[in-house]
């Protein structure tokens, strides 16, 4: 799948508009498909499991396909597919799960791209990103408002270790009030 990815990547850059219609066919085949492989076994364990490298290729597309703010992306959805998708089931409902845990070194490593995939969300989406993360994603898992406001001025901010830290710290807050919709294991 990494490999097809670079392939399509690399059209893109090559034929550019040529490519939008191909792309319009085939890309939200493409997205499920990621989506169900890497929400069937989000976080595997043992060798071999590289699961940073899966948010590192999504950081990587948004990227070189999507220009900053709401300028012409090179592949038609896949802005609105990260905000709608990635951002709220990779970047927030994973993490919250108990089995996402910050004692293991990998999760840390895994954790600290998905901060870094959030920041890049942020710098290329702006308003879009943070306008549908803190009206539809914290909200349904009853963040309160101060920590999603404070996760905003955070996210604002140029130090990234800050950014992990109280989002760490937010995680673990929700996890324990765990009064939301959403079972948390």
């Amino acid at each position: 799948m990494v490999d097809f990815i670079v392939l399509i990547n690399q059209l893109i850059c090559k034929f550019n508009t040529s490519m939008g219609c191909l792309l319009e066919m085939i890309f939200p085949a493409i997205a499920s498909r990621l989506f169900a492989i890497l929400s069937s076994d989000a976080f595997p364990s043992g060798s071999g499991a590289n699961t940073e490298l899966c948010v590192q290729i999504f950081v990587k597309l948004i990227k070189d396909w999507c220009s900053n703010f709401s300028g012409e992306d090179k592949v038609p959805g896949f802005r609105r597919f990260i905000i709608e998708k990635f951002a709220t089931e990779c970047c927030l409902y994973s993490v919250l799960d108990k089995s996402f845990d910050f004692r293991d070194a990998n999760t840390l490593v895994l954790f600290g791209e998905i901060v870094l995939a959030q920041k890049v969300m942020y710098e290329k989406f702006g308003d879009d990103f943070i306008i549908h993360f803190l009206s539809k994603g914290l909200p349904a898992v009853h963040c309160p408002r101060d920590l999603a406001e404070q996760y905003y001025q955070k996210l604002q901010g140029h130090d990234i270790k800050t950014l992990k830290s109280f989002c760490q710290s937010l995680i673990e807050n929700l996890r324990q009030h765990q009064n939301g919709s959403l079972v948390f294991r």
